[in-house]
Formats: C-alpha cells, structure tokens, sequence
C-alpha cells in the first residue's frame, strides 16, 4: 500500500479565507464532468461535505498527462487523496447551495487508495432504491446526507443528555446493568440465550427494570445508564429487537420531581441538536388516560391538530352515566371532500364494528341523528336533533362517524382514535388540514388504570409491568375493585409518539407481594421468579421512581423520520433480520450441541399476523404448513 500524506481539512471546512493554502484533502470521488480535453472537474465529498476538484492542463504536459491518466481511471465512490492549492472560483460559478461553493482545489497530485467496484445503487442520486436493498448494502446507504446527519444528531443528543446529568450537579450515576438476564413474566417475549450447562438458560434483559430497583435498595440514590433492551415482538416502524432507553431511577422521587426534569432534560436536547426552544418555564400540559381516550381515542394523542370526539350519549334516551356503553361521534369538518373510495377504505378500519359515517346535506341537517346508529337503541330522539346539531355545530358540508363502545376504555387506541388519526392523513394530503412538522406538542399521559382484564383468560393482568405502584388514594380498592385502581404511571408523548414512559415503583414488599398473589394470582413457580426483588424491597427500600425514554423515537422525532430504522445506524428489517451481515444465521451441528440443544423441524398451524406500519396495512399472512424452528434441551 502506498504512503499517502496526512489531510489537512475536510471536504466541508475551507472557504474564501484559504485562498492560496495548499491543502490534503480525502474522501470519496462523485462524478467526473469532462469540460474539454484540458479542463475537468470532481466533486471529492466526505462526511463533513464536499469540494469541488479542478484540473487544468499544466506547463509540464508529462506531468499533466499522468494526472489527467488518473483522474480518468477513477470509479465513482473510489476512495482518494489530494493535493492542491485552494483557488477563488469565478464568479459565474459560484455555488450557493455549497458551504465550499466560493472555492476549488487546483489539483496537483492524486492518490487512489481505493478504487470501487461498481456499486449496487448511488448513495447520493434522487431516486434512491427500495428499503430492503438499502438495507442489504448499509454500508453503502450509510453514505447518504439524510443518514449521516441523523447519526451525527443522534449523537449529539447522546452527549447532552450525559452533559446534563453530570454537569448540573444532580448526583446521577452512571451504572452500567447486565444486558443477560434470567426469565420472568413481564409481558413481552424474551431472546432466549443457551449456556453449556443442561436445562440453563439466561434471557436477553428486556430493560433494566430490576436491577435499577435493586440500585435503590443499594443506595445508589440516582441512576441512570444509555441501556441496550432487547424484545423479541412484531417489528413495526416504530420497533425494533434491540433498542437504546435512556434508563433513569431515583429515590425520595416524587410522580413532579420526575417529570421535572425530564421536560428541563428534553428541553435541552431539542435546544442543544435542533436549536429548538421548548420555552424553560412552561411544563408540559398534563391528561389523563381516561381523558385522552375519551378526546382523542389514543393514549398517545397527536394535538397538532383538533379533530376531537364528542359523547353524544346524552342526546340518546335512556342511555346515563352509569350504562355500560357511550355513543360517540367524530366530526371532520367539510368532510365532503373525502371521496367515496377514501371513506371506504376508512370503512376497512372497524375491527369488527360498523360505525355509521353520514355525510351532512341540506336534506339531512336536521335529521341526521335519525340516520345514525343510535336509532337501533331508540327512535325517541327527534327532539333532541336540534339540541344535538347546535352544540356540536354541524354543518352542512360535515362528515359525521358515529360509533357506540364500552365506557370503560382498554388498550391504547378506540375505533375512532384510529379513524381520526387515518382521517388527519387524509386530510393533509389534500392541503384541507395543516399540521406542522416543526412544532412540538408535548403531553404526559398519567393515572393509567393499574390492571387490565384480559377477557380471552377472564384474569386481570398488569397494564404495564407489576411493580408500578397504585394511586395511594385507590389502594382502598385494591382488593375489592381492582380495575378502578389507577397506577402511578406517567407516558410522555410528543405529535403521537410515545418517546417514554415511567412510573414510581412499589417499595413495600407486603404491598408487592398481594398484588402478585391476591391480583395478578401468579403461581407459586411464576411468582418465585420475583424472589429476588421482594427480599431486597425487605431490606429497607427507600420510595423511588423514574422513567424510560427511547431514545430512538426521541431521533425519530427530532430528524422527522417515518421509521426509526432511520436514525439507526444498522436496523433490522420487519422480518428481525439485519440484511447488511445476514443476521441471523445457522448454527453448525457441532457448535449447537455444545450447547446441549437440539434443534427440531415442526409444522405449525398459526394465527393470521396482521403487521400495521404507521400509515398502512401489510397484507396480512397465514402461517399454516410453515415449517419453523423449535429448540429443545438434548
């Protein structure tokens, strides 16, 4: 390999100011523009920018021949070093879209320290290919501006999250916890690690919620650590098997004291990476879950924009605040221009309810409750359309959805939370509804209710995980009405996304241990798996809380990504393959039986997988007689 000097800028730094500098300048080469046989220029970019090289027939026609020689033999993307002296570009070709665009190199020598092959695809070309091929050659995507500079933001925001947890003085400790775990009931499933000893497996931790509660016990006071998570669930676009948290625990904290400095934490970051001010004396607005559900139909609510559900139940005789069911409607203003096929496909959204959708004309304004779902409970309501019409203010030129559901909301989304959120879409690809991409509506969603029936088994389950700890003016319904008992739980959502999520912990281990036995009714063998932590709650266990926010949503948000397979710099596909490496990849017999497993080929009849992506429907897929992979111990 032949010496080459050492670069004295980058591709991105010099300006008119370095005008007669002789510089070294590395990076990859682009396309070379022929002017004549004397006069060529190429563009030379690497990751801070790009320089445009010029070459000119010199007085030494030896010498310029075997410049020009090279010049000529190089491949886009080959990887070269120069040599020349910095010149003031003419006017007339001035490049104002350039940060270098005053300036060219003269160049005088060149060295290729790599010649490229011919590339699956060009990085920096328009029409860039399909996800799966950019995916397949990573290395190649990488190059890409958009990539670079959203890994270059990422971190950024790395540094100022560390910067304001160490240099504020607020006595955090980095504290690095065990990415192999064991197997306990926490909902989602777990990447199973084999060991050399029979019938001995860990897990891969799906977050470190365990061992930051044992920091707690341990005194550490204030935790926090950038930890790797890892769940084995349906990828999405806002999935992935492995995932970064910004971790953060402390004692003595209170539901305020969290929130706090998570909005000065956020705060900072989107001033620090974006330059954008989320203003430092204002919190962030605060709903409750019942409340967004009811509003909004989401526990995750975009408000950029309004579109909010109204219950018209009062407007049905008969139906109170103590019926099991509500009737609700949302209204989309001129909804007259959706198109027949647009409602239709709106239509393929009700999971198995038939809310009514009523376009509002002259002939119905005054009738158009008589039309809707709510004439299948009662034809008593004439006397209400008036009522009903005012103070919803409906208009001629409005499109009414209008659904009856439970009262009590379970899960994250209502039929029309869905549909208002499709709707929006709709509505901005039309230019009717303007929902601004650089503007940040911030929400903390709390008093999630503590359990959730699971109406498949009867039983009640934990919403979120079983250490979070009941509303302390609830606990009276602990045991006598457990699904009215809110949780200390407390999600930050921000245009939509949930970026993080907390909760304050339960510190008493009598408190934990009638929650696993006398709600969750665990069995002996399950409830055993937690032995661990209810010992060391024994051990006196200060209160604590804290929160988990994801950092690559948290990217996802702040590069205005539709994936955050975008601001990640090797993701897995949908299927949980890495494309760029061929992940992941068999075993040999030899190395799997070391591991005293053995590996057996089944057919399986399984459910539809039905994978939603934000913003459309994948087909859905039968995985009958698909063979699959099943271990088993030897």
């Amino acid at each position: 390999m032949s010496p080459f000097p050492t670069r004295t800028h980058t591709c991105g730094e010099l300006r008119l100011c370095n005008v007669g500098e002789r510089v070294v300048l590395c990076g990859w080469v682009q396309k070379l523009r022929t002017i004549s046989a004397d006069l060529y220029f190429l563009p030379l970019r690497d990751s801070y920018g790009t320089t445009q090289l010029v070459y000119r027939s010199s007085s030494d026609p030896e010498k310029s021949h075997l410049l020009k020689d090279e010049l000529l033999k190089l491949s886009p993307e080959s990887v070269i070093c120069i040599e020349g002296i910095v010149v003031k570009r003419p006017v007339e070709t001035i490049n104002n879209h350039s940060m270098t665009g005053e300036i060219e190199i003269e160049l005088d020598k060149l060295y290729c320290l790599n010649p490229a092959n011919k590339l699956p695809f060009a990085p920096h070309e328009k029409n860039i290919p399909n996800e799966e091929t950019r995916m397949r050659y990573r290395c190649i995507d990488l190059r890409r501006d958009s990539l670079q500079s959203n890994l270059r933001k990422r971190s950024l925001a790395s540094w100022t999250i560390k910067d304001f947890l160490y240099f504020l003085n607020l006595g955090f400790v980095e504290v690095e916890t065990p990415a192999l775990f064991k197997s306990t009931p926490e909902g989602a499933r777990e990447f199973i690690v084999p060991t050399r000893t029979k019938s001995l497996f860990y897990t891969l931790s799906q977050s470190p919620q365990q061992y930051k509660q044992l920091l707690m016990v341990g005194g550490i006071d204030k935790y926090f650590q950038f930890a790797r998570c890892f769940r084995d669930e349906d990828l999405r676009s806002d999935r992935q098997p492995e995932f970064t948290q910004i971790d953060l625990e402390m004692s003595f904290a209170s539901i305020n004291n969290i929130m706090s400095l998570t909005e000065g934490l956020i705060t900072k970051v989107w001033k620090q990476v974006i330059g954008v001010d989320l203003n430092d004396n204002l919190s962030f607005p605060r709903i409750s879950y019942e409340d967004a559900m009811n509003k909004y139909g989401s526990d995750k609510p975009d408000t950029r924009y309004d579109l909010e559900i109204k219950d018209i139940s009062k407007f049905v005789p008969g139906m109170s605040e103590s019926s099991e069911h509500i009737i609700e409607c949302l209204i989309i203003k001129n909804g007259r221009i959706l198109t027949g096929s647009e409602i239709k496909f709106l239509k393929t959204l009700n999971h198995g309810f038939e809310p009514d959708f009523i376009k509002i004309t002259p002939d119905n304004i005054n009738s158009w409750l008589l039309e809707s779902i709510i004439t299948r409970y009662t034809s008593h309501i004439s006397q209400r359309q008036e009522a009903a019409t005012n103070e919803l203010g409906v208009e001629v030129g409005d499109l009414m959805i209008i659904n009856k559901r439970r009262r009590i909301t379970e899960g994250n989304w209502t039929l029309l939370g869905r549909l208002r959120s499709h709707v929006a879409g709709i509505l901005e690809s039309k230019g009717a509804l303007k929902i601004p991409s650089s503007k940040y509506n911030f929400l903390w969603i709390e008093s999630f209710p503590l359990f959730t029936r699971d109406r498949e088994n009867n039983k009640l389950v934990s919403t979120h995980h079983p250490f979070t700890a009941p509303v302390s003016g609830d606990l009276k319904l602990l045991l006598t009405d457990p699904e009215k008992v809110r949780g200390q739980h407390y999600d930050l959502v921000v245009n939509g996304v949930e970026i993080g999520g907390g909760s304050v912990r339960i510190h008493s281990p009598l408190l934990q241990k009638i929650i696993l036995d006398d709600i969750l009714k665990m069995s002996r063998a399950k409830k055993s798996e937690f032995d661990h932590l209810i010992n060391a709650l024994g051990y006196g266990c200060p209160p604590h809380g804290g929160i988990a926010l994801g950092l690559d949503r948290i990217m996802s948000v702040i590069c205005n990504t539709s994936s955050i397979r975008e601001v990640m710099a090797f993701p897995k596909v949908a299927s949980g393959a890495d494309l760029s490496v061929s992940s992941p990849s068999e075993l040999s017999k030899e190395k799997i039986r070391e591991y005293k497993v053995d590996v057996l080929e089944e057919k399986d009849d399984k459910d539809i997988i039905d994978d939603i992506t934000i913003g459309r429907s994948w087909p859905t897929m039968s995985l009958r007689d698909v063979t699959y992979t099943k271990v088993e111990m030897c």
